[in-house]
């Protein structure tokens, strides 16, 4: 995969370049190491795409999480279907919340949400761990535009995260956040579009090449 846009919330690249630059080259590494095809792993039921491969949003979360688990963005897990355990915070009665990743108070969000959830990650939960003193800075991975046309109905968007972005503006509690867009290398195109393709007209030999997830379903919310 490949990054298609930056935005720099309160001066959150240059003080994320100038303070951590090891840690935001892990997260740009692990995006460039990561073959997207291998997350075309959705089979839609809508009716606007039924029956068309897709990427799965999940899939594509955790393998970036997974290859950044290497790097000790999380704790290992014990017995658990998941290499890895994302930070959280108790607040008593079931009540907690999580980031993706802390490494050196860099925290960590990649989201593959509704728009609602990439603004919380940013104006909120970033805001809550930074008090919490966990962190002082954030990094936001989200879909390009032309990504989030190969996925399910639902999930948000660069442009989208924007408008709250630039409409919003920023706040005194608010921390230096990096948001980061990514996408899809000509390479990779090539071969989403072949396998699609081949999907549709040969689903059997497709399935060859291909994993499908079963969904089970689960509630939404933040975590």
């Amino acid at each position: 995969m490949k990054i298609i846009n930056t935005y720099s919330f309160k001066n959150g690249e240059q003080y994320i370049r100038q303070h951590f630059a090891n840690e935001l080259t892990e997260v740009i590494q692990a995006i460039e190491n990561l073959d997207a095809t291998v997350c075309l792993s959705k089979e839609s039921k809508e009716k606007t795409m039924k029956g068309k491969l897709l990427f799965s949003p999940r899939d594509m979360n955790d393998r970036l999480k997974s290859e950044l688990h290497k790097k000790a963005w999380t704790k290992k897990a014990k017995g658990k279907r998941k290499k890895y355990i994302e930070a959280r915070h108790a607040f008593g009665k079931g009540r907690f919340r999580e980031m993706d990743g802390i490494k050196n108070t860099v925290g960590l969000e990649i989201q593959f949400g509704k728009y609602a959830f990439m603004g919380y990650d940013i104006f909120s939960k970033m805001v809550i761990f930074n008090k919490l003193g966990y962190i002082k800075c954030g990094i936001e991975v989200v879909p390009g535009h032309e990504l989030v046309k190969q996925m399910s109905t639902g999930v948000s968007s660069y442009d989208q995260l924007l408008v709250d972005l630039q409409h919003r503006g920023e706040s005194n509690i608010d921390i230096p956040v990096f948001i980061v867009s990514i996408g899809l290398t000509d390479k990779e195109k090539t071969k989403t579009q072949e396998l699609q393709d081949l999907f549709r007209s040969n689903k059997k030999e497709a399935m060859k090449r291909v994993h499908l997830r079963k969904y089970n379903g689960s509630l939404p919310g933040p975590k």
